[in-house]
């Protein structure tokens, strides 16, 4: 090929390249709670029996950027982050058996917010995740993570370790046993 041909022909990669950039959403990094187990002493402290409702307190979906670079960035939804941690707690709370049951009278209302995820040789991530209890009282949980997979993994590790250290929470399970 030519040096002509070969000069016009990385142009057109590169503007085509940035007109397919420009028109993608930018990515929205979804969380699982089936990524990571949560470790199977972690709800040790709570009583067996009783009820409680789990909530989230974003009413709909919630998006923000938890990273950006120029123009773009990540972007996550935080209702969609809470209802992980909630399922995930969920689940290790009727291991105890303790009925989860949004009719309950005992009410914790969940909320993650402050979430940052960035990209280097690791995905670093970190989420607030706090617990409003019906009594009025409340935890808050900060915990970080590093993954060197993807954004995805690191966020729910980070999720994965807010849920574990809120079962060993004094408040949490003062509040749940009670």
């Amino acid at each position: 090929m030519s040096g002509h041909w070969s000069r016009r022909f990385a142009r057109m990669v590169v503007v085509l390249g940035v007109g397919l950039l420009a028109g993608c959403a930018p990515p929205l990094i979804n969380t699982s709670p089936d990524t990571f187990n949560v470790p199977a002493d972690a709800a040790k402290y709570l009583h067996e029996g009783g009820t409680v409702a789990l909530k989230n307190a974003y009413p709909s979906e919630t998006k923000v950027k938890i990273w950006t670079y120029g123009e773009t960035g990540w972007f996550a939804d935080m209702k969609q982050y809470t209802d992980t941690a909630i399922t995930m707690l969920a689940k290790e709370m009727q291991k105890r058996s303790v009925t989860v049951d949004p009719k309950a009278t005992k009410t914790v209302v969940l909320r993650v917010y402050d979430v940052s995820a960035s990209p280097g040789w690791v995905i670093n991530s970190s989420v607030t995740l706090e617990a409003v209890y019906g009594d009025g009282t409340k935890s808050m949980i900060i915990t970080t993570n590093s993954s060197p997979s993807d954004a995805w993994r690191s966020v729910d590790g980070s999720l994965m370790f807010a849920v574990t250290r809120l079962l060993g929470d004094d408040r949490f399970v003062a509040y749940v046993n009670k």
